[in-house]
């Protein structure tokens, strides 16, 4: 019998204490995450060995790895990352509501994990709604207006790496699935500081968002605003101002 597999002397099977005591060391570290050496030093362990479980838990879900090669927490762990988390309600509660009341739309907060565009709190457009900081649900970077303005943070080398083969996955006609194309959206996107999804996910949604992180910080958080494909241009006008009048305090402050 090997070691990981063995018994404590409380009948604790190493293999999994090892992994919990993984993910309580990346919830220590979040946002910023951890190396895999620092990971195997902490374990006790090797480094082949620490790699080994840290790929279990991203395909599981429960670990991701951020754009400068560390290691962090999932989508399905994120929300053990409680100080973090709670963090960017406090400090985007104000500007989220102040969008919500201006333009009377659903107003998210969401960060770069892994691969996806996860959702940290999401605000109702209406006076009387809280701001919900439940984790989820994910978006796929190539098809929104948030996974673009997430693509958009990062150096133009690292962007293409975090999507999948082309053609990719489409979700309406409207979905843009070639780099070629999404390129060209983020190209436009940091041109103009607002990026736009017209139906790609939704046929009946379109959405803006902003980023809130310049390329050089670690975790990479976008605001964005949904509403009906229907919404004459003025609307669309509005919901894009009221966005920008609040992304630009709220970066400098996170």
């Amino acid at each position: 019998m090997t070691e990981d597999r063995g018994t404590g002397e409380h009948g604790e099977i190493r293999c999994v204490g090892r992994a919990l005591d993984l993910l309580e060391i990346m919830q220590r570290a979040a946002p910023a995450g951890i190396r895999v050496a620092d990971a195997a030093a902490q374990l006790g362990i090797d480094p082949a060995t620490a790699s080994r479980m840290l790929a279990t838990l991203i395909s599981r879900g429960y670990a991701s790895r951020t754009p400068n090669r560390r290691y962090t927490l999932g989508a399905r762990s994120l929300r053990l990352a409680t100080g973090w988390v709670d963090r960017l309600m406090l400090l985007a509660a104000t500007p989220m509501a102040r969008i919500a009341n201006s333009c009377g739309e659903t107003v998210y907060l969401l960060q770069l994990v892994g691969t996806e565009a996860v959702t940290v709190a999401r605000l109702a457009g209406n006076r009387r709604a809280m701001i919900a900081g439940e984790v989820g649900p994910s978006y796929p970077l190539w098809a929104t207006a948030a996974g673009r303005a997430l693509l958009g943070s990062l150096p133009r080398t690292q962007a293409p790496t975090l999507l999948p083969p082309e053609p990719f996955p489409a979700f309406t006609p409207r979905t843009k699935t070639t780099w070629a194309d999404v390129s060209a959206a983020i190209a436009e996107g940091r041109r103009n500081g607002m990026y736009a999804e017209e139906g790609e996910i939704d046929p009946f949604l379109n959405c803006c968002a902003a980023p809130l992180q310049h390329g050089e910080h670690e975790e990479k958080l976008a605001l964005a605003v949904s509403f009906e494909a229907g919404r004459p241009e003025r609307d669309r006008r509005a919901i894009a101002q009221a966005l920008r009048r609040e992304w630009r305090e709220l970066t400098w402050q996170i």
